[in-house]
Protein backbone atom coordinates (compact mmCIF):
# COMPACT_ATOMS: atom_id res chain seq x y z
CA UNK A 1 0.00 0.00 0.00
CA UNK A 2 2.50 2.40 -0.92
CA UNK A 3 -0.08 5.21 -1.56
CA UNK A 4 -1.73 5.49 1.76
CA UNK A 5 -4.31 7.89 1.96
CA UNK A 6 -6.54 7.21 4.40
CA UNK A 7 -5.79 9.84 7.13
CA UNK A 8 -5.98 13.47 6.92
CA UNK A 9 -6.02 16.52 9.49
CA UNK A 10 -9.40 15.62 10.07
CA UNK A 11 -8.15 12.33 11.47
CA UNK A 12 -8.52 8.44 10.13
CA UNK A 13 -10.98 7.68 6.91
CA UNK A 14 -12.78 4.18 6.98
CA UNK A 15 -13.81 4.16 3.35
CA UNK A 16 -16.30 1.14 2.57
CA UNK A 17 -15.16 -1.91 1.62
CA UNK A 18 -16.77 -1.62 -1.23
CA UNK A 19 -14.94 1.58 -2.49
CA UNK A 20 -11.64 -0.08 -1.65
CA UNK A 21 -12.24 -3.20 -3.70
CA UNK A 22 -12.94 -0.75 -6.51
CA UNK A 23 -9.84 1.50 -6.06
CA UNK A 24 -7.27 -1.87 -6.31
CA UNK A 25 -9.94 -3.16 -9.62
CA UNK A 26 -8.64 0.51 -11.14
CA UNK A 27 -5.08 -0.15 -10.26
CA UNK A 28 -4.73 -3.74 -11.75
CA UNK A 29 -6.23 -2.21 -14.83
CA UNK A 30 -3.99 0.70 -14.99
CA UNK A 31 -1.54 -2.08 -14.98
CA UNK A 32 -2.73 -4.65 -17.07
CA UNK A 33 -5.08 -2.54 -19.56
CA UNK A 34 -8.94 -1.99 -18.81
CA UNK A 35 -10.24 -4.57 -20.51
CA UNK A 36 -8.75 -7.16 -17.85
CA UNK A 37 -11.94 -9.07 -16.38
CA UNK A 38 -11.77 -8.65 -12.28
CA UNK A 39 -14.75 -11.02 -11.36
CA UNK A 40 -14.44 -12.53 -7.53
CA UNK A 41 -14.09 -16.07 -10.13
CA UNK A 42 -11.07 -15.32 -11.74
CA UNK A 43 -7.24 -15.58 -10.50
CA UNK A 44 -6.67 -11.95 -10.74
CA UNK A 45 -10.13 -11.49 -8.98
CA UNK A 46 -9.07 -13.50 -5.87
CA UNK A 47 -5.99 -11.48 -5.42
CA UNK A 48 -7.88 -7.87 -5.63
CA UNK A 49 -10.32 -9.17 -3.07
CA UNK A 50 -7.51 -10.29 -1.13
CA UNK A 51 -5.86 -7.24 -1.44
CA UNK A 52 -8.96 -5.00 -0.72
CA UNK A 53 -9.37 -7.22 2.63
CA UNK A 54 -6.30 -6.23 3.57
CA UNK A 55 -6.17 -3.24 3.10
CA UNK A 56 -9.16 -2.90 4.95
CA UNK A 57 -7.85 -4.32 8.24
CA UNK A 58 -4.77 -1.95 7.63
CA UNK A 59 -7.43 1.14 7.86
CA UNK A 60 -9.67 -0.34 10.68
CA UNK A 61 -7.11 -1.40 12.55
CA UNK A 62 -5.12 2.28 12.33
CA UNK A 63 -8.71 3.76 13.28
CA UNK A 64 -8.94 1.75 16.54
CA UNK A 65 -5.55 2.91 17.63
CA UNK A 66 -6.04 6.49 16.77
CA UNK A 67 -9.47 6.22 18.74
CA UNK A 68 -7.23 5.77 21.17
CA UNK A 69 -6.32 9.01 22.44
CA UNK A 70 -10.55 9.81 22.78
CA UNK A 71 -11.17 9.15 26.53
CA UNK A 72 -15.18 8.09 25.19
CA UNK A 73 -13.74 5.35 22.76
CA UNK A 74 -10.58 4.02 24.58
CA UNK A 75 -10.41 0.79 25.60
CA UNK A 76 -8.11 -1.26 28.21
CA UNK A 77 -4.51 -0.35 28.92
CA UNK A 78 -5.55 2.70 26.74
CA UNK A 79 -8.39 3.73 28.98
CA UNK A 80 -6.61 3.21 32.32
CA UNK A 81 -3.57 5.74 31.13
CA UNK A 82 -6.03 8.35 30.39
CA UNK A 83 -7.72 7.79 33.72
CA UNK A 84 -4.06 8.08 35.25
CA UNK A 85 -3.68 11.64 33.52
CA UNK A 86 -6.46 12.56 36.31
CA UNK A 87 -4.90 10.62 38.97
CA UNK A 88 -7.38 8.08 38.97
CA UNK A 89 -7.41 4.23 38.11
CA UNK A 90 -10.02 1.55 37.68
CA UNK A 91 -12.16 0.20 40.92
CA UNK A 92 -10.32 -2.67 41.90
CA UNK A 93 -12.27 -5.89 42.25
CA UNK A 94 -13.25 -6.57 45.85
CA UNK A 95 -13.82 -9.98 47.51
CA UNK A 96 -16.54 -11.87 49.21
CA UNK A 97 -16.26 -11.91 52.86
CA UNK A 98 -18.07 -14.31 55.46
CA UNK A 99 -17.84 -15.11 59.10
CA UNK A 100 -17.78 -19.16 59.80
CA UNK A 101 -18.21 -20.88 63.11
CA UNK A 102 -15.67 -23.66 63.55
CA UNK A 103 -15.44 -26.59 65.51
CA UNK A 104 -13.26 -29.57 66.07
CA UNK A 105 -10.41 -30.77 69.06
CA UNK A 106 -10.32 -27.92 71.49
CA UNK A 107 -6.91 -25.94 71.10
CA UNK A 108 -6.48 -27.34 67.69
CA UNK A 109 -4.17 -23.78 65.87
CA UNK A 110 -5.68 -23.11 62.55
CA UNK A 111 -3.38 -20.74 60.72
CA UNK A 112 -4.59 -17.62 57.99
CA UNK A 113 -5.04 -19.35 55.07
CA UNK A 114 -7.16 -22.54 55.90
CA UNK A 115 -9.67 -23.08 52.98
CA UNK A 116 -13.29 -23.74 53.64
CA UNK A 117 -15.54 -24.61 50.66
CA UNK A 118 -19.58 -23.26 49.49
CA UNK A 119 -21.39 -26.15 48.95
CA UNK A 120 -23.73 -24.44 47.04
CA UNK A 121 -21.47 -22.98 44.38
CA UNK A 122 -18.19 -24.69 44.88
CA UNK A 123 -15.81 -21.57 45.49
CA UNK A 124 -13.03 -21.51 48.13
CA UNK A 125 -12.51 -19.62 50.80
CA UNK A 126 -9.55 -19.08 53.17
CA UNK A 127 -9.26 -17.59 56.61
CA UNK A 128 -8.26 -14.40 57.08
CA UNK A 129 -6.38 -14.82 60.74
CA UNK A 130 -5.07 -17.41 62.96
CA UNK A 131 -7.60 -18.80 65.28
CA UNK A 132 -7.41 -21.47 67.60
CA UNK A 133 -10.18 -23.73 68.88
CA UNK A 134 -11.71 -22.81 72.63
CA UNK A 135 -12.14 -25.09 75.43
CA UNK A 136 -15.22 -26.18 73.94
CA UNK A 137 -13.37 -26.89 70.51
CA UNK A 138 -15.46 -23.70 69.35
CA UNK A 139 -13.71 -20.47 67.23
CA UNK A 140 -15.10 -18.02 64.54
CA UNK A 141 -13.41 -16.43 62.12
CA UNK A 142 -13.83 -14.37 58.92
CA UNK A 143 -13.20 -16.32 55.64
CA UNK A 144 -12.55 -14.33 52.15
CA UNK A 145 -13.17 -15.38 48.86
CA UNK A 146 -10.24 -16.78 47.25
CA UNK A 147 -11.63 -15.67 43.54
CA UNK A 148 -12.70 -11.56 43.68
CA UNK A 149 -16.11 -10.95 42.26
CA UNK A 150 -19.73 -11.15 42.91
CA UNK A 151 -19.85 -14.44 44.71
CA UNK A 152 -22.58 -15.05 46.81
CA UNK A 153 -22.22 -16.96 50.08
CA UNK A 154 -25.75 -17.11 51.74
CA UNK A 155 -26.34 -18.45 55.49
CA UNK A 156 -25.12 -22.05 55.82
CA UNK A 157 -23.33 -22.27 52.59
CA UNK A 158 -19.86 -22.51 53.60
CA UNK A 159 -19.79 -26.32 54.97
CA UNK A 160 -16.99 -27.76 53.39
CA UNK A 161 -14.05 -28.35 55.34
CA UNK A 162 -11.37 -28.36 52.20
CA UNK A 163 -8.74 -31.05 52.11
CA UNK A 164 -5.52 -30.34 53.52
CA UNK A 165 -7.14 -28.40 56.78
CA UNK A 166 -5.45 -29.50 60.05
CA UNK A 167 -5.73 -32.30 62.13
CA UNK A 168 -8.49 -31.42 64.68
CA UNK A 169 -10.74 -29.23 62.64
CA UNK A 170 -13.85 -30.88 61.72
CA UNK A 171 -16.80 -28.76 60.93
CA UNK A 172 -17.43 -25.20 59.38
CA UNK A 173 -20.37 -22.74 59.14
CA UNK A 174 -21.66 -19.10 58.36
CA UNK A 175 -24.92 -18.93 60.23
CA UNK A 176 -25.41 -15.38 58.62
CA UNK A 177 -24.92 -14.54 54.90
CA UNK A 178 -21.91 -13.05 53.45
CA UNK A 179 -21.26 -9.12 55.72
CA UNK A 180 -20.07 -8.05 51.79
CA UNK A 181 -20.67 -9.49 48.38
CA UNK A 182 -17.71 -8.69 46.10
CA UNK A 183 -17.15 -7.40 43.10
CA UNK A 184 -15.88 -7.62 39.66
CA UNK A 185 -12.86 -4.67 38.46
CA UNK A 186 -14.22 -1.76 36.94
CA UNK A 187 -15.21 -2.60 33.01
CA UNK A 188 -14.10 -0.12 30.71
CA UNK A 189 -18.21 1.45 30.11
CA UNK A 190 -17.80 2.21 34.20
CA UNK A 191 -14.75 3.47 33.99
CA UNK A 192 -15.47 6.10 30.73
CA UNK A 193 -18.69 7.06 32.73
CA UNK A 194 -16.72 7.35 35.89
CA UNK A 195 -14.29 9.43 34.56
CA UNK A 196 -16.92 11.87 32.89
CA UNK A 197 -18.83 12.23 36.41
CA UNK A 198 -15.08 13.15 38.20
CA UNK A 199 -13.42 15.60 36.01
CA UNK A 200 -13.53 18.54 38.37
CA UNK A 201 -11.66 16.77 40.79
CA UNK A 202 -9.48 19.40 41.91
CA UNK A 203 -11.59 22.04 42.17
CA UNK A 204 -13.48 23.57 45.06
CA UNK A 205 -16.62 26.20 45.48
CA UNK A 206 -18.46 25.01 41.74
CA UNK A 207 -21.25 22.31 41.91
CA UNK A 208 -19.31 20.35 39.64
CA UNK A 209 -15.96 20.36 42.13
CA UNK A 210 -18.93 19.16 44.83
CA UNK A 211 -20.39 16.65 43.04
CA UNK A 212 -17.17 15.21 41.91
CA UNK A 213 -15.40 15.13 45.07
CA UNK A 214 -18.26 13.10 46.54
CA UNK A 215 -18.81 10.68 43.33
CA UNK A 216 -15.15 9.39 43.51
CA UNK A 217 -15.63 8.17 47.32
CA UNK A 218 -15.32 4.18 47.27
CA UNK A 219 -19.39 3.06 47.42
CA UNK A 220 -20.92 6.05 45.85
CA UNK A 221 -22.90 5.56 42.60
CA UNK A 222 -24.64 8.75 41.98
CA UNK A 223 -25.31 12.70 43.46
CA UNK A 224 -27.78 14.89 43.25
CA UNK A 225 -27.19 18.41 43.90
CA UNK A 226 -29.11 21.35 44.20
CA UNK A 227 -27.97 25.63 45.04
CA UNK A 228 -29.89 27.91 46.56
CA UNK A 229 -28.30 31.35 45.60
CA UNK A 230 -31.16 33.59 47.57
CA UNK A 231 -30.80 35.37 50.32
CA UNK A 232 -34.24 33.76 51.80
CA UNK A 233 -35.52 29.96 52.29
CA UNK A 234 -36.75 28.87 48.84
CA UNK A 235 -38.17 25.43 47.64
CA UNK A 236 -35.82 24.07 44.73
CA UNK A 237 -37.57 21.04 42.84
CA UNK A 238 -39.42 19.53 45.91
CA UNK A 239 -36.62 20.48 48.41
CA UNK A 240 -36.55 23.38 50.89
CA UNK A 241 -33.18 24.80 51.24
CA UNK A 242 -31.99 27.78 54.10
CA UNK A 243 -30.85 30.76 52.02
CA UNK A 244 -27.08 30.56 50.62
CA UNK A 245 -26.88 26.68 51.00
CA UNK A 246 -26.40 23.52 48.91
CA UNK A 247 -28.85 20.16 49.25
CA UNK A 248 -26.41 16.88 48.10
CA UNK A 249 -28.18 13.70 48.15
CA UNK A 250 -25.52 10.43 47.61
CA UNK A 251 -26.18 7.16 47.13
CA UNK A 252 -23.72 5.10 48.71
CA UNK A 253 -20.66 5.61 50.34
CA UNK A 254 -19.96 6.39 54.23
CA UNK A 255 -21.53 9.25 56.21
CA UNK A 256 -18.11 10.40 57.67
CA UNK A 257 -16.74 10.27 54.57
CA UNK A 258 -18.99 12.35 52.58
CA UNK A 259 -19.61 14.80 55.08
CA UNK A 260 -15.46 15.31 55.21
CA UNK A 261 -15.24 16.08 51.43
CA UNK A 262 -18.57 18.44 51.60
CA UNK A 263 -16.99 20.38 54.07
CA UNK A 264 -13.21 20.72 51.99
CA UNK A 265 -15.39 21.27 48.40
CA UNK A 266 -18.35 23.52 49.86
CA UNK A 267 -17.47 27.92 49.50
CA UNK A 268 -17.12 29.09 52.93
CA UNK A 269 -20.35 30.53 54.95
CA UNK A 270 -22.17 28.24 52.55
CA UNK A 271 -25.03 26.47 54.32
CA UNK A 272 -26.00 22.73 54.34
CA UNK A 273 -29.42 20.91 53.77
CA UNK A 274 -30.73 17.62 54.40
CA UNK A 275 -31.99 14.87 56.94
CA UNK A 276 -28.47 13.51 58.01
CA UNK A 277 -26.10 15.30 59.92
CA UNK A 278 -22.28 14.63 60.75
CA UNK A 279 -20.44 16.61 63.06
CA UNK A 280 -16.83 17.40 61.71
CA UNK A 281 -13.99 19.06 62.33
CA UNK A 282 -12.30 21.34 60.02
CA UNK A 283 -8.55 20.28 59.84
CA UNK A 284 -7.42 23.41 59.18
CA UNK A 285 -9.44 26.12 61.25
CA UNK A 286 -10.25 23.42 64.05
CA UNK A 287 -13.95 24.71 64.35
CA UNK A 288 -16.39 22.06 64.49
CA UNK A 289 -19.10 21.34 62.32
CA UNK A 290 -22.74 19.64 61.60
CA UNK A 291 -22.37 18.79 57.44
CA UNK A 292 -26.06 17.78 56.17
CA UNK A 293 -27.25 15.72 53.37
CA UNK A 294 -29.25 13.20 52.43
CA UNK A 295 -29.96 9.61 50.67
CA UNK A 296 -31.80 8.71 48.26
CA UNK A 297 -35.13 7.86 49.21
CA UNK A 298 -35.51 4.27 46.49
CA UNK A 299 -38.63 4.81 44.43
CA UNK A 300 -39.52 0.87 43.17
CA UNK A 301 -40.54 0.57 39.66
CA UNK A 302 -42.50 -2.08 37.76
CA UNK A 303 -41.48 -3.32 34.37
CA UNK A 304 -43.79 -4.59 31.69
CA UNK A 305 -42.37 -5.63 28.42
CA UNK A 306 -44.98 -7.04 25.47
CA UNK A 307 -42.35 -8.40 22.84
CA UNK A 308 -41.93 -10.44 19.52
CA UNK A 309 -38.93 -12.61 19.47
CA UNK A 310 -36.77 -14.36 16.58
CA UNK A 311 -36.74 -18.19 17.20
CA UNK A 312 -33.05 -18.59 17.04
CA UNK A 313 -33.20 -16.47 20.87
CA UNK A 314 -33.29 -19.19 23.38
CA UNK A 315 -34.48 -17.68 26.34
CA UNK A 316 -35.97 -14.04 25.42
CA UNK A 317 -37.67 -13.49 28.40
CA UNK A 318 -33.94 -13.08 30.44
CA UNK A 319 -32.51 -11.78 27.23
CA UNK A 320 -34.97 -8.70 27.66
CA UNK A 321 -34.79 -8.67 31.61
CA UNK A 322 -30.64 -8.82 31.55
CA UNK A 323 -30.73 -6.16 28.74
CA UNK A 324 -33.08 -3.69 31.14
CA UNK A 325 -30.60 -4.76 34.09
CA UNK A 326 -27.71 -3.55 32.04
CA UNK A 327 -29.17 -0.05 30.92
CA UNK A 328 -30.77 0.62 35.03
CA UNK A 329 -26.70 -0.43 36.53
CA UNK A 330 -25.16 2.15 33.54
CA UNK A 331 -23.33 -0.91 31.99
CA UNK A 332 -24.84 1.16 28.26
CA UNK A 333 -22.15 3.33 26.42
CA UNK A 334 -23.02 7.01 27.63
CA UNK A 335 -26.15 5.95 29.39
CA UNK A 336 -25.71 6.64 33.38
CA UNK A 337 -28.48 4.27 34.66
CA UNK A 338 -31.29 5.13 37.03
CA UNK A 339 -28.62 7.35 38.89
CA UNK A 340 -30.51 9.79 41.44
CA UNK A 341 -32.62 11.89 40.21
CA UNK A 342 -33.35 9.88 36.32
CA UNK A 343 -36.61 9.29 35.43
CA UNK A 344 -37.97 6.57 34.51
CA UNK A 345 -38.31 6.44 30.66
CA UNK A 346 -40.45 3.67 29.13
CA UNK A 347 -39.13 4.47 25.64
CA UNK A 348 -35.10 4.06 27.25
CA UNK A 349 -36.17 0.66 28.49
CA UNK A 350 -37.51 -0.30 25.05
CA UNK A 351 -34.29 1.44 23.22
CA UNK A 352 -31.71 -0.63 26.00
CA UNK A 353 -33.32 -4.10 24.46
CA UNK A 354 -33.65 -2.77 20.64
CA UNK A 355 -29.49 -2.10 21.11
CA UNK A 356 -28.70 -4.97 23.17
CA UNK A 357 -31.17 -7.81 21.11
CA UNK A 358 -31.96 -6.06 17.93
CA UNK A 359 -33.56 -9.13 16.51
CA UNK A 360 -36.20 -8.77 19.87
CA UNK A 361 -39.13 -6.49 18.67
CA UNK A 362 -40.44 -4.54 21.35
CA UNK A 363 -44.16 -4.00 20.77
CA UNK A 364 -44.78 -2.04 24.17
CA UNK A 365 -42.57 -1.30 27.01
CA UNK A 366 -44.89 -0.16 30.58
CA UNK A 367 -43.78 1.21 33.71
CA UNK A 368 -45.27 1.76 37.26
CA UNK A 369 -44.75 2.50 40.39
CA UNK A 370 -45.58 -0.10 42.96
CA UNK A 371 -48.29 1.85 44.58
CA UNK A 372 -50.39 2.75 42.98
CA UNK A 373 -50.42 0.42 40.47
CA UNK A 374 -51.14 1.72 37.19
CA UNK A 375 -49.30 0.44 33.94
CA UNK A 376 -48.50 3.31 31.37
CA UNK A 377 -45.91 4.39 28.70
CA UNK A 378 -45.54 8.01 30.37
CA UNK A 379 -42.64 8.69 32.12
CA UNK A 380 -42.09 8.16 35.63
CA UNK A 381 -40.88 11.64 37.37
CA UNK A 382 -37.86 10.89 40.02
CA UNK A 383 -37.05 13.88 42.40
CA UNK A 384 -33.64 14.41 43.15
CA UNK A 385 -33.58 13.39 46.16
CA UNK A 386 -35.17 10.22 44.92
CA UNK A 387 -33.84 6.98 43.20
CA UNK A 388 -35.24 4.63 41.18
CA UNK A 389 -35.27 0.90 41.96
CA UNK A 390 -35.67 -2.09 39.26
CA UNK A 391 -34.53 -5.30 39.72
CA UNK A 392 -34.93 -8.62 37.72
CA UNK A 393 -38.24 -9.71 39.75
CA UNK A 394 -40.11 -6.39 39.19
CA UNK A 395 -39.86 -7.01 35.29
CA UNK A 396 -42.62 -9.12 33.41
CA UNK A 397 -41.69 -10.11 30.34
CA UNK A 398 -45.21 -11.15 28.01
CA UNK A 399 -43.94 -13.31 24.67
CA UNK A 400 -46.63 -12.91 21.56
Amino acid sequence: MANYKYKNETGVIVPDTADILTEVQDEYKAQFGQDLIVTANTPQGILITSEALARTAVVQNNAQVANQINPNLAIGVFLDAILQLLGSQRTPATFTLVTADLTGQPGTFIAAGAQAQNSVNGEFFESVLDVTLDGTGNGSVNFQAVNSGPINCNANDLNIVAPGAPIGWETVNNTDNAIFVGSEIENDEEARNRRNVTLAAQSTSLSEAIITGVRLLPGVESVGFRENTANTTEIIDGITMVPHSIFVCVDGGNDQDIAEVLNSKKSGGCAYNGDITVPVTDPFSGQAVDVKFSKPNLINILVRATITADAAIQDPVNTVKNAILAYVNGELTNEPGLVVGQDVSAFELAGAVNIQAPTIFVNNMEISLFSPLNYSSNTIPIGVFEKANIISSSISVILL
